[in-house]
């Protein structure tokens, strides 16, 4: 476990004071996480069930900033590994989201070679197999598991919940998968750089669970929900805005949606 030399990029992810002060608190934090790591790793049975950082979130924050494997708390992390092979492979364990792997480790651990090795033997035995890509970002969704790739960073998360959608491309491919993984028909637009519109078209609507839709919690994620009738389906829009003061949109916003309004059929 050689974490203290990641002192500067954790710093820089913190972002919260200044250049000096976030590099000592970096450094503090994880100097104090270290000895927490091995005292709680000298007890296998707790590191394995109970460990010391609930849901091993220490662990997933140093992926996140980029700590090779080599560096991480070694019997740790192959509990991880153990842990996303059994949920992802047998489905058994608890429900995992927002877990980051370097793509290589999890790609060994589902005893796959490559991504396209993934996307061909996972088509075959998850429904609802759907995956688009932008760019350097893959979106994989299949049975209930979501898997986001970011080729640039080398990490996947899976089930990203909490990914957090800044950009309208990004915004775009959420909207694109979950179309196909729900089977309804979308189009996005962005009528400028922050303001997009997602317009779903379904056909005998349930409209009094629409009108609930519209005043749920989940609307609250987003700018509005209207919708109106063209021939003989209902087009529903969700609008976002996004700036500095709005509340974050994220990825189980999205699915939620989708999710919702595929039930919205008669």
């Amino acid at each position: 476990m050689e974490l203290k030399k990641h002192n500067n990029q954790f710093s820089q992810r913190i972002n919260l004071l200044d250049q000096i002060s976030d590099t000592q608190l970096a450094k503090e934090f994880i100097e104090m996480h270290e000895v927490k790591c091995t005292e709680c790793q000298e007890d296998r049975l707790r590191c394995a069930t109970r460990p010391a950082c609930k849901d091993r979130n220490f662990l997933n924050t140093m992926i996140e900033i980029g700590v090779e494997p080599e560096d991480l708390p070694n019997f740790c992390y192959s509990q991880n590994l153990e842990q996303i092979r059994r949920y992802v492979l047998e489905k058994k364990g608890r429900k995992m989201i927002d877990r980051r792997l370097p793509i290589k480790d999890l790609l060994s651990t589902l005893g796959v070679s490559s991504i396209r090795h993934f996307s061909t033997k996972f088509k075959k035995e998850w429904s609802n197999f759907s995956q688009v890509q932008e760019n350097n970002v893959l979106l994989v969704a299949g049975d209930t598991l979501l898997f986001r790739f970011d080729f640039h960073r080398g990490i996947v998360t899976v089930n990203p919940t909490k990914d957090r959608i800044h950009s309208y491309d990004v915004f775009k491919l959420y909207c694109k998968l979950f179309s196909t993984y729900y089977e309804v028909e979308s189009n996005i637009r962005d009528l400028t750089s922050n303001w997009w519109i997602l317009s779903i078209l379904l056909k005998d609507v349930d409209t009094a669970n629409l009108r609930a839709l519209q005043k749920s919690e989940l609307a609250g994620a987003f700018e509005a929900i209207y919708y109106k009738e063209i021939d003989d389906k209902a087009q529903i829009d969700v609008e976002v805005i996004r700036n500095d003061s709005s509340t974050p949109l994220e990825a189980e916003h999205l699915q939620e949606l989708f999710l919702k309004v595929s039930k919205l059929k008669k």
